[in-house]
């Protein structure tokens, strides 16, 4: 498998139907219009939505079936990504290699933005062709993970542990768990529900997606140090001008890579329960996300 070309043409694949998702355009408030549609397309790994088709095709399920839940996967992350920008919150003025929402319009319009996104989300899941019992099991796995519980918890946690130099290690995991973990795990987990997967094989990708979660961090925090700019699309070094603890703090960035690698590996050990050709998608992206260099 050229998993480079797999991500490629899913890429690719996502990049071309997300605004076929969007609304007409309307007649006033335009501005808004531009500002979603800007957030959507100015680029990304699209990696959830690649996790939501991948984790339907292995427990073999309609890919046809995932690709709303996975454009709406990828407008919830977007969504979190131009309010997680703004400046009162982690105040970044770059992403995926172009100014951020806020930047290119400004702090209400970006916050408007957001809330578009959310819920133009959750109207692509009620509206998908999903039977009602599995659209309810997966509205409410991406809508728990996306909440105050998850993702919104993650953040707000995040905030709070700012410039403090007192942040415990447990403390730091439950923040990624939620702030980042989150949705990951909801992204294949929801793939899975949508392809008609077992309890077992659903508790499987459940802890997979945990697992590359975190080593999906791990290595954010060390591209925060060592990463090129250019291929990251976001600032860099960032987490020390913020006073921010990371994985870094406590490993190193030898020993975090360590440690993303450890969950990585334990990550695929687990998928040996699937088809040996079905399974090898997500054993690559487990793989890529140490690799990565963005």
């Amino acid at each position: 498998m050229d998993l480079k070309m797999y991500l490629k043409e899913r890429k690719a694949f996502i990049d071309e139907i997300l605004t076929d998702y969007l609304p007409e355009e309307p007649p006033f408030g335009k501005r808004l219009y531009e500002a979603v549609k800007y957030s959507l397309t100015v680029g990304g790994k699209r990696l959830r939505p690649i996790l939501c088709m991948a984790g339907c095709e292995i427990v073999g399920g309609d890919i046809e079936k995932a690709v709303p839940v996975a454009v709406a996967l990828e407008m919830i992350h977007t969504y979190s990504l131009v309010h997680d920008d703004l400046p009162v919150m982690d105040n970044d003025t770059l992403r995926r290699g172009h100014p951020t929402t806020w930047k290119k319009f400004d702090e209400a319009t970006a916050i408007l933005a957001g809330d578009a996104l959310l819920n133009r989300a959750f109207e692509v899941l009620a509206d998908c062709s999903l039977n009602s019992e599995l659209k309810l099991k997966v509205i409410s796995e991406i809508g728990k993970a996306a909440g105050m519980l998850g993702m919104v918890l993650g953040q707000q946690c995040d905030m709070e542990a700012e410039g403090r130099k007192d942040v415990s290690l447990e403390e730091l995991e439950f923040i990624h768990r939620h702030k980042t973990g989150a949705l990951i795990t909801a992204s294949v987990v929801s793939g899975g529900i949508v392809g008609g997967g077992s309890e077992d094989e659903i508790e499987v990708l459940r802890n997979y997606g945990q697992l590359i979660g975190y080593a999906f961090q791990i290595i954010d925090d060390v591209l925060d140090v060592i990463g090129d700019q250019s291929k990251i699309g976001k600032n860099v070094g960032s987490d020390v001008e913020k006073g921010k603890v990371t994985f870094v703090t406590f490993y190193g960035v030898e020993g975090a890579k360590k440690k993303a690698e450890e969950a990585v590996n334990k990550a695929v050990s687990l998928l040996g329960i699937f088809d040996e050709e079905k399974r090898e998608p997500l054993e690559r992206i487990a793989r890529f996300i140490v690799e990565r260099e963005y």
